[in-house]
């Protein structure tokens, strides 16, 4: 039975209402809309303007949930290995991945191909790291069987289990085998066995299924970037849907904070799908990542689609959920029986939730400690000025010098008149990179992703240049230093891009494509 949600009380209270504007300004983020679970109460309330210029955020409106997805993929698995113990072939946690996918699921590295297994890729403690730099780089139409067959292609940079990465990709794998295991699309197995007893009738796996019903194609939010006008001024950019059919259960669905009370409340309550399920909030790895939400604590967990922290002495399990224009934040003390759920039309709603959660969670624990409340206060200020810093243009000579601090002076000339760098170059993952020349500059207009680049080079020393990315919002691409190989005689064979942030500046080659 749904959980009748009162609009009109405790803790949207006017102090509460006047940090929420404050922070959407701040953050630049047109609107957010919040629920609350607190015992048996739950609360919700929106604000701002869900599709500019003027339409009013309501508490039904529909966000893309993002990586908020992923506590749904987890009970999916526990769910699914629970049902196979009545089957002649049981799984369970510790299947390698390779058993359920034998001629998918290859890495680059026999023992990790070998022993990685669902929980290994559900914690992300595989050892692959994200390489997200596949959302703009491989094509939009790429299917969950390539993306899997792909991973073969990209470098791991630890052995399993012994460092944190938090990877979509495998999360996109784990979702693959699922639909394996059960025969079915892993949206329909949600709706039947998560989403349709919790009565979550308002939550759907993907921003097509939405725009198929007129009635709920309206109720969508558009999902919004401040940026640059390149005269000074700022103004939204209106982003286009997310829609890579690969995500699925990595970051796909689509909800309202009013649905994700259902949720919050089970998680606390442990009932419905949820029960006897405490496996998910185990913390399978430690990390130390800062992130952007992440607690000032020396270091944080991760359990299986769940961040695991300690706030204020209590247990506190969160996720967040990003992509360009939208930003979600889920989280509960379950001693508490407290919960909330932040959904908004900008990736930095996650800042501005974060800030609002911590507020909310304050106040029911009661006046914090003063060292707290000062450690609290200086993490939001470095997040302010992380935004600042990042809203700042860059000038070519500045990107040089951080790119490159010991180039020479004067600079080594480029080897290649520029137009012999350009060309397609391609990467065994079926990535590729088309260079021209607009302007008088080297460019790349990297189009046929989910997340579409345009890249402007500038030449530093001899073949190495520097890129600057127009990515918005989610990942930072620029700027970096890209390199050439120029082969004996004379062209430029391959370009290397530090394209993943976790191999410490070594580059993803492309090679010229052959029919160039």
């Amino acid at each position: 039975m749904q959980i009748a949600i009162k609009t009109d009380e405790s803790p949207f209270d006017p102090e509460f209402d006047a940090l929420v504007s404050k922070l959407l300004e701040e953050w630049k983020v047109p609107g957010l809309s919040i629920a609350v679970v607190h015992g048996s109460e739950s609360y919700s309330k929106a604000y701002g303007i869900s599709n500019l210029p003027d339409k009013e955020m309501t508490t039904d409106t529909l966000f893309p949930t993002c990586s908020t997805t992923k506590a749904f993929t987890a009970l999916s698995t526990a769910l699914t290995i629970q049902d196979s113990k009545a089957t002649d072939s049981p799984i369970d946690w510790d299947i390698p991945v390779s058993k359920l996918l034998p001629e998918d699921f290859v890495l680059a590295d026999d023992y990790a191909t070998t022993h990685i297994t669902l929980e290994d890729a559900l914690s992300n403690r595989s050892g692959l790291p994200d390489h997200g730099w596949m959302f703009t780089f491989t094509p939009n139409d790429m299917t969950s069987e390539s993306l899997v067959r792909s991973l073969r292609h990209l470098p791991l940079t630890n052995s399993p289990r012994t460092t944190y990465h938090y990877s979509n990709q495998l999360f996109s794998t784990v979702s693959y085998a699922l639909e394996k295991q059960t025969g079915q699309s892993l949206g329909s197995f949600m709706k039947k066995r998560i989403w349709n007893p919790l009565g979550m009738h308002d939550t759907y796996f993907s921003i097509p299924e939405v725009k198929a019903n007129p009635s709920n194609a309206e109720r969508l939010s558009g999902g919004y970037t401040w940026i640059p006008d390149g005269k000074g001024g700022y103004y939204y950019h209106l982003e286009k849907s997310m829609n890579w059919m690969p995500n699925k259960g990595a970051g796909s669905m689509v909800s309202t904070v009013r649905d994700y009370t259902l949720w919050i409340r089970a998680l606390i309550e442990k009932s419905g799908p949820l029960e006897g399920q405490d496996t998910l909030v185990k913390p399978r790895i430690f990390h130390f990542d800062s992130g952007d939400v992440n607690l000032p604590s020396p270091y944080h967990a991760y359990a299986l689609g769940w961040f695991v922290d300690n706030y204020r002495g209590q247990d506190f399990y969160w996720h967040t959920g990003g992509w360009p224009g939208f930003g979600s934040y889920v989280g509960f003390l379950p001693e508490k029986k407290f919960g909330f759920v932040f959904m908004g039309n900008s990736n930095l709603a996650r800042r501005a939730s974060y800030e609002l959660a911590v507020y909310l969670m304050d106040k029911l624990l009661g006046p914090a400690d003063p060292k707290h409340r000062e450690k609290m206060s200086s993490c939001f200020a470095k997040q302010r000025e992380e935004l600042d810093e990042n809203l700042q243009p860059t000038k070519a000579k500045d990107s040089k010098r951080k790119v490159f601090p010991n180039l020479p002076n004067p600079p080594i000339p480029q080897s290649l008149p520029l137009e012999n760098y350009t060309g397609t170059y391609r990467h065994p993952s079926n990535a590729w990179i088309t260079l021209e020349i607009t302007g008088g500059n080297l460019t790349a207009d990297v189009s046929q992703g989910t997340l579409p680049s345009k890249l402007t080079f500038t030449h530093a020393s001899g073949d190495f240049f520097v890129a600057e990315s127009k990515v918005l919002d989610l990942i930072s691409l620029g700027p970096f230093g890209v390199e050439f190989h120029v082969d004996s005689t004379g062209a430029a064979t391959k370009i290397g891009i530090p394209l993943e942030p976790a191999m410490k500046g070594e580059n993803i080659w492309f090679e010229r494509s052959s029919s160039e």
